[in-house]
């Protein structure tokens, strides 16, 4: 990564939010440090405290920016919920961006980071929820709230497991991750009866 130039304060600033939601996705946000973040950057120490008043407020930027990063799988969900084909063609699609989303390394790094972080700061709760919760209001416009919200619970304990298992895909571990699996338990999992829907 080149040095930013000191007469680019923009691209200074963007350096070393980058670096810090890196060092985040490898170690946690437990683990920032202006010193590390410096490091990575390629800047002086003191260039992190200039364009950030504390190592929290650089952490909760790198963070926002990471949430941001899932807007796009967000908005690729709710376009497949609006595609051609029956129930169970608009669930495989739905399986096949959170397959690509759990074989994303740095993206499911990134969302147990902003869960653990919420857990101790409930500052940040909301943001670690964005995407659950966003992803809940686009599943319950289709299948109601009830399916929407076990379907959720499910791809979030799905993200755990892949970063467990350094966000393998295809069957690399126990092939709970692969989109044939997704597909079978998001299929269940949205057919089941909807306990908030009054039974005719």
């Amino acid at each position: 990564m080149p040095t930013p130039g000191k007469r680019d304060p923009a691209g200074r600033r963007a350096a070393i939010l980058d670096a810090a939601a890196e060092l985040i996705c490898e170690a946690g946000a437990s683990c920032l440090t202006h010193r590390a973040v410096a490091a990575r950057a390629h800047v002086a120490v003191g260039s992190t405290t200039q364009y950030f008043a504390s190592i929290d407020d650089l952490r909760d930027e790198a963070l926002q920016a990471l949430a941001d990063e899932n807007d796009e799988a967000l908005a690729e969900v709710a376009e497949s919920l609006d595609g051609p084909g029956d129930v169970h063609e608009t669930i495989a699609r739905c399986a096949g961006i959170l397959h690509d989303f759990l074989a994303d390394t740095r993206q499911v790094h990134a969302s147990v980071a902003m869960t653990s972080t919420a857990m101790t700061d409930p500052s940040l709760r909301t943001l670690a929820l964005q995407w659950s919760d966003q992803l809940t209001e686009l599943l319950a416009g289709r299948f109601g709230r009830a399916r929407a919200a076990a379907a959720v619970a499910y791809v979030d304990g799905l993200t755990v497991h892949a970063a467990l298992h350094d966000g393998a895909a295809d069957g690399a571990s126990d092939g709970a991750t692969d989109a044939a699996s997704i597909t079978a338990v998001l299929n269940a999992l949205l057919a089941m009866p909807d306990t908030q829907e009054p039974t005719p």
